[in-house]
């Protein structure tokens, strides 16, 4: 086994490591409230449908993914991301903990299609450009503190990559906006929820 394949390996590990830890915090938050909280919360989503719904997240995802790949000059775009992942997860398990409660097995059915529908192609992209910014961080590391030669063609190519990433998740968020609720309506039919 190479260094390269060990090194992501050990990024998608840490990768999923974060998200489990937001599906944590989702359930810690979510026991936390108290029973007049959660009827609020469940009466909130029940009536706005706002887990029902695909949102366009096409803003959203170029400020935040633009934001983090460029401190990823100041080194503080790893952490930054290491936080997206995090609140990704928590989106979801918090997610599919409300659905549970209000629909029983089909909400869980239900979130699970809606999660793979909205963001599962998010999802897998992240771990793609979480892998180029850690390369980015590292060599810049190495330019910056351990005084080592830096190859500005690697860092070019790597910004390209994650540009490139990010033009995918916006087409993808495109196509989820235009024909996402068409999808679900279906889904939710099926569910008989």
């Amino acid at each position: 086994m190479n260094k390269n394949h060990i090194i992501k390996n050990k990024i998608i590990k840490l990768f999923i490591i974060c998200f489990i830890i937001g599906y944590i915090l989702a359930f810690l938050f979510y026991f936390s409230l108290d029973k007049i909280e959660v009827k609020s919360l469940i009466s909130a989503v029940k009536n706005s449908n706002i887990l029902f719904k695909t949102s366009n997240n096409i803003i959203n995802h170029l400020k935040i993914l633009s934001v983090t790949v460029l401190l990823t000059l100041i080194f503080v775009g790893v952490p930054i991301f290491i936080g997206l992942i995090i609140s990704e997860g928590f989106k979801v398990c918090l997610r599919l903990i409300i659905l549970f409660k209000i629909y029983k097995l089909k909400g869980i059915i239900y979130g699970l299609i809606y999660t793979l529908i909205n963001n599962g192609i998010y999802l897998l992209i992240l771990i793609f450009i979480f892998k180029k910014i850690i390369k980015i961080a590292k060599a810049l590391y190495l330019y910056k503190i351990k005084k080592e030669n830096i190859n500005f063609n690697y860092l070019f190519n790597n910004y390209i990559r994650i540009i490139t990433l990010i033009i995918f998740i916006l087409i993808f968020d495109t196509l989820i906006y235009l024909y996402g609720n068409y999808l679900l309506n279906y889904i939710i039919k099926l569910c008989q929820l």
